[in-house]
């Protein structure tokens, strides 16, 4: 599905776009000169969907160079595994992140707890994945030419981070922001409103033109919107609104 000039979403369940495994969040191809970045992966319950989905869209599997992991927690990297031994891409993630997937840590990635309460199936188990690159926060990427900013966003979980492109103004949020201002508030050990709040107020100061978030739908027209909604909550000691 062709979003914009440089990004189709290739992914996405029942909380996103519909078109891969209901667990899915939503997964980006972003073009970057000649290869592509995709940004997240999925659960992984159905990957053959994901590669469908992407060559529908004329991108070929050679031309996917590399995966970012925006946090460990299974409906985005779950898929890591699959992806990285068919596309023959690099998988990049944050440390704590490497930590978690490369080990396959269940409890640590939360997946132990969403389990017993039933948001995944009992049979679910998370496939390790080798992280071949640990990503710096506050550091720059480069793929195809182009610099790809990583950048902390911790407050949905401890390791999450997001990915900007500032050529185009496009925010590659996670599960940092979503359409509407709303947030993902969880009741797990690592969810941190405070760090939230800062998060929030510090992607706001960025320029965005375009918003792709982990679920949800795109923003491209007045990207900026939900940062504010969200932003003016906490300014007036307000609880964010939730996805979940």
């Amino acid at each position: 599905m062709r979003l914009t000039e440089h990004v189709c979403c290739i992914g996405g369940g029942t909380l996103g776009y519909g078109i891969s495994d209901a667990y899915d969040c939503n997964i980006y191809a972003l073009r970057c000169g000649s290869e592509y970045v995709l940004i997240d992966s999925g659960a992984g319950m159905d990957s053959d969907c994901v590669i469908a989905n992407m060559q529908q869209d004329c991108i070929q599997p050679e031309q996917v160079s590399a995966l970012i992991l925006t946090h460990a927690h299974a409906d985005h990297s779950g898929g890591a595994q699959e992806l990285r031994r068919r596309l023959q891409l690099r998988v990049l993630a944050g440390e704590l992140t490497a930590a978690i997937v490369s080990t396959g840590d269940e409890r640590r990635m939360g997946l132990v707890g969403a389990r017993e309460a039933g948001v995944y199936p009992a049979s679910y188990q998370f496939p390790p994945c080798p992280v071949d690159e640990q990503l710096k926060i506050d550091s720059i990427v480069r793929i195809g030419g182009v610099e790809l900013h990583i950048l902390p966003a911790p407050g949905h979980s401890a390791d999450m981070l997001v990915v900007y492109r500032p050529d185009i103004g496009a925010l590659f949020a996670g599960d940092a922001i979503f359409s509407g201002g709303k947030l993902a508030v969880l009741n797990t050990p690592d969810y941190d409103e405070a760090q939230y709040k800062e998060t929030i107020r510090r992607l706001n100061a960025l320029p965005i033109e375009q918003l792709f978030s982990g679920h949800g739908t795109a923003v491209l027209e007045d990207a900026q919107a939900p940062l504010r909604v969200a932003q003016d909550r906490f300014d007036q000691g307000m609880k964010p609104w939730s996805i979940v």
